[in-house]
């Protein structure tokens, strides 16, 4: 029994390395062209890319986040001209949102960037048969849902 709770404790710190190094990925910004952008920041504009003509309650939906955490973000992306808001003629209460030709660039770049990574993973990950994969995927979708459970049991916002 020590060996496995030894190889459980192993598996749980390489996932909090992972988890560590992609929050400071994350967290840190990046240059796309002459603009600085956060990861929140190009993932709404990555957002607003994949779905043209799109609404802030569509991309808050798509996100998991609020209109109002939303609707600051599309003040910010305005300010730096990579977004625009068009009201609805058939609903004045409605906006859509686009990108600008600046913003249509950036996001055309970030997605080039985002193969190049993804390329990377799969040539990693190529020594790994199918099997292997799909026990990790297994392994981690377990793990979500006790990471899910705790979020339940101890947020703040669960109590």
């Amino acid at each position: 029994m020590d060996k496995r709770i030894g190889q459980y404790n192993e598996l749980i710190e390489a996932f909090d390395e992972g988890y560590e190094l992609c929050y400071k990925y994350d967290s840190m910004p990046h240059q796309y062209g002459n603009e600085v952008l956060y990861q929140s920041e190009m993932h709404f504009l990555q957002a607003v890319g994949n779905s043209p003509n799109t609404t802030i309650t569509a991309i808050a939906s798509q996100l998991g986040k609020t209109t109002s955490a939303c609707s600051q973000m599309v003040r910010k992306l305005r300010k730096k001209n990579l977004i625009v808001q068009e009201r609805n003629e058939n609903n004045n209460r409605e906006y859509y949102l686009n990108l600008t030709e600046e913003g249509k660039e950036i996001y055309f770049a970030h997605e080039e960037f985002d193969k190049k990574c993804m390329m990377r993973t799969y040539e990693c990950l190529d020594a790994f048969s199918d099997e292997e994969i799909q026990l990790y995927i297994s392994i981690q979708k377990c793990l979500n849902k006790v990471f899910s459970k705790d979020v339940e049991e101890n947020g703040v916002l669960g109590r």
